[in-house]
């Protein structure tokens, strides 16, 4: 999306998950005089105050209201955690989603990418939180005080080549390295049960955008929970995507990471993001 169409949305619906970053995005289009209607989850959504509040399986309600507010555009953010079968109750338009969904998806970017077609299959064009707070991505390069030592260079490579493999398989986005060897691969758990499990001194965290990533759905994230998790397990160095990681709470993150004598890196991987 260019500058000029970014200042043509005059409303936006945001569909929210936890933590900061809807927050950040609904203060961020404040700034630019763009109306927000924000869409919450019952036992999700908790750094918000939502305009509306539902459950995964209750789409179409969602969709109807979004209607009656004039919503063409939408951004998806923030974490949900997995679902209760409550939760998943599904009306007519989910059931038909998930049948759809089921029948063509394998793993999480192939229900991402059903779930973009499907609303806008209905009239609604889905953007990247990045479109709208592009100070959110990673930079190129050493972003603390803390740099990489000569023996972490090997760490890094293997670990970007095996986060970009499980990334193509669709399984995770963050490996942890050391000594040359990948010591743990993220699972359908996440990043943070992946560091608590198997987090331990000298090793490295790299996390890498997904080959196949829809980028305006499912950016790797990093932020101060993540990395105090690794100043915990005394993890030496933190690898991100630059471009295409979304760094939240840059600042906090920063701190925590130079207090803790953790290294920062953003990498640009050959071929573009």
């Amino acid at each position: 999306m260019s500058a000029r169409e970014k200042i043509s949305i005059k409303k936006l619906g945001i569909i929210a998950g936890g933590g900061v970053l809807p927050r950040q995005l609904q203060n961020a289009c404040a700034k630019k005089s763009i109306e927000t209607v924000i869409i919450g989850f019952k036992g999700y959504t908790d750094q918000v105050s939502p305009d509306y509040w539902t459950r995964i399986g209750a789409s179409g309600r969602t969709v109807n209201y979004l209607k009656s507010q004039n919503i063409t555009d939408l951004v998806m953010i923030g974490a949900i955690k997995r679902p209760s079968v409550f939760d998943l109750w599904p009306d007519w338009i989910t059931f038909k989603f998930f049948v759809k969904a089921w029948l063509h998806s394998f793993g999480d970017n192939d229900l991402l990418t059903a779930a973009r077609q499907e609303l806008e299959s209905i009239g609604f064009k889905l953007h990247g939180v990045h479109e709208f707070l592009p100070e959110l991505l990673m930079p190129e390069g050493i972003l603390g005080n803390h740099v990489p030592q000569d023996g972490h260079q090997i760490d890094v490579q293997v670990g970007i080549r095996a986060a970009r493999d499980l990334g193509q398989v669709d399984k995770g986005q963050a490996v942890l390295v050391k000594d040359g060897k990948v010591i743990a691969r993220e699972d359908r758990r996440g990043t943070s049960a992946m560091i608590k499990r198997y987090g331990q001194k000298g090793a490295l965290l790299v996390k890498m955008c997904k080959p196949q990533q829809d980028k305006d759905l499912d950016l790797p994230t990093l932020g101060p929970k993540t990395i105090e998790l690794c100043a915990a397990k005394k993890i030496t160095g933190i690898v991100g995507q630059a471009g295409a990681t979304l760094l939240v709470e840059r600042a906090q993150s920063l701190q925590t990471a130079n207090q803790n004598g953790i290294f920062v890196l953003g990498v640009t991987i050959d071929g573009g993001h």
